[in-house]
């Protein structure tokens, strides 16, 4: 992994995912105050279309803003929730809630002074069958991930690390074998490059549980966040 160096670590929020009768909800936390901004991404995990519906409220529990958004198999989009506002105050924070019948990938980015400082991946309950991580990278000209794949096993790990950009198209693919305990690291600046639609979905698709870790850089390749999905 990348040294870190004195670069501090910022605590992630805690997020939950439930589901609902009527299909999947996310509740996340935004903050759309002064000089603070956040970022939704969401990308549709399965291979029909359909949409995801996005409500914002305030400090006091009041809905201020509700949108849908269509997305395409395996598309990713974003939404500035303060681009969403009429206006920002000392109340505009509190709940993010997703809801969609779709099998989702959320993520929520959080910035203070125009720097990036959270990020958070979301995951709903995933079904039985081979093990399935999913995230969400970047690799433009203002973002780039370093992503870590570490196995706790005593065997060998077999997969496929699998990215995807915005536009639901494959950015790269490639199988891996991870030896007992091992880890390989990816760092998307080097290996893949930048382009503006490199961003979305990351699907790790492995023989055995593993751990996939995200290191996340601002432009200038300093550390904003770090997230382990297991």
């Amino acid at each position: 992994m990348m040294r870190r160096g004195a670069a501090g670590l910022a605590f992630l929020f805690v997020a939950m995912a439930a589901l609902a009768a009527s299909g999947t909800t996310y509740s996340a936390y935004h903050d759309s105050t002064a000089q603070t901004s956040t970022a939704l991404t969401a990308t549709n995990l399965g291979d029909a279309a359909g949409e995801f519906s996005c409500t914002v409220y305030d400090s006091d529990g009041a809905v201020i803003v509700e949108t849908s958004v269509p997305l395409a198999p395996h598309a990713s989009k974003v939404l500035f929730v303060d681009q969403l506002l009429i206006e920002r105050d000392a109340k505009t924070w509190g709940l993010l809630r997703i809801e969609s019948a779709m099998d989702l990938a959320v993520s929520i980015w959080i910035s203070a002074a125009g720097e990036w400082v959270v990020v958070e991946n979301l995951e709903a309950e995933r079904p039985a069958g081979p093990v399935v991580l999913v995230a969400s990278y970047a690799s433009t000209q203002s973002r780039t991930t370093g992503i870590g794949l570490v196995s706790p096993q005593d065997e060998p790990v077999r997969g496929t690390l699998t990215l995807y950009d915005a536009d639901g198209n494959v950015a790269a693919s490639t199988p891996f074998e991870l030896g007992p305990r091992a880890a390989r690291y990816l760092d998307t600046a080097n290996d893949i490059g930048r382009q503006e639609t490199y961003w979305g979905l990351v699907v790790v698709e492995a023989d055995a549980p593993l751990l996939l870790v995200l290191e996340y850089f601002d432009a200038g390749r300093s550390l904003i966040d770090v997230d382990v999905v297991l």
